[in-house]
């Protein structure tokens, strides 16, 4: 099953990255053609379109590398255990976001099976899609992090002791980021 997992998680990465090289590449070919007086009209659409996968795709990788982005400069005010708490506030209203994204993706894919995308032939469905499956995705992925991320036994000494608030190095970013703020209104 792990295998699988991490197979699954290889081909979103590869996914993501191929469709944001296609996206680059759409636009680049779109801007040239245009350019030279003969436009490549359904690029700009297929463009959005990998653009789109893109965004979620990535969001899912963002999520499961746990470098989404994260404010919490007050959080660490608080003591470990509010800090907990807070956690577990945090993930059950992202989940409940994930499963919103699936079920009302879903809606919005089957009402737009029809709906032609731009001036293709293909379906906007193809878009939408893009809503719930990478719901489906995160959603997957959080269930993932929070089983495995209560352990601490894959964290080096400074992650395993600091709260569980995003990784270290965003963490002294986002601390190096208020210092400077705080030192420009002194």
């Amino acid at each position: 099953m792990h295998r699988f997992i991490a197979g699954l998680r290889r081909a979103e990465d590869v996914t993501a990255r191929a469709c944001l090289a296609g996206c680059a590449a759409l636009v680049f070919v779109a801007a040239v053609s245009r350019a030279l007086g003969s436009p490549i009209i359904w690029a700009i659409d297929i463009a959005m379109l990998l653009f789109i996968w893109c965004a979620f795709l990535g969001a899912d990788a963002a999520l499961r590398a746990k470098q989404h982005i994260i404010i919490d400069i007050v959080v660490r005010m608080f003591p470990q255990r509010v800090q907990r708490a807070l956690l577990i506030v945090h993930w059950s209203v992202m989940i409940a976001f994930l499963l919103a994204l699936v079920v009302l993706g879903t809606q919005l894919t089957l009402l737009n099976v029809e709906r032609p995308m731009g001036d293709t032939e293909i379906s906007y469905a193809y878009v939408t899609a893009a809503v719930r499956t990478g719901g489906a995705g995160a959603r997957g992925i959080s269930r993932l992090v929070i089983d495995t991320d209560t352990d601490g036994a894959d964290l080096d000494a400074e992650q395993a002791t600091a709260p569980r608030w995003g990784r270290p190095q965003v963490r002294r970013a986002a601390s190096q980021l208020g210092q400077a703020a705080g030192a420009r209104t002194n």
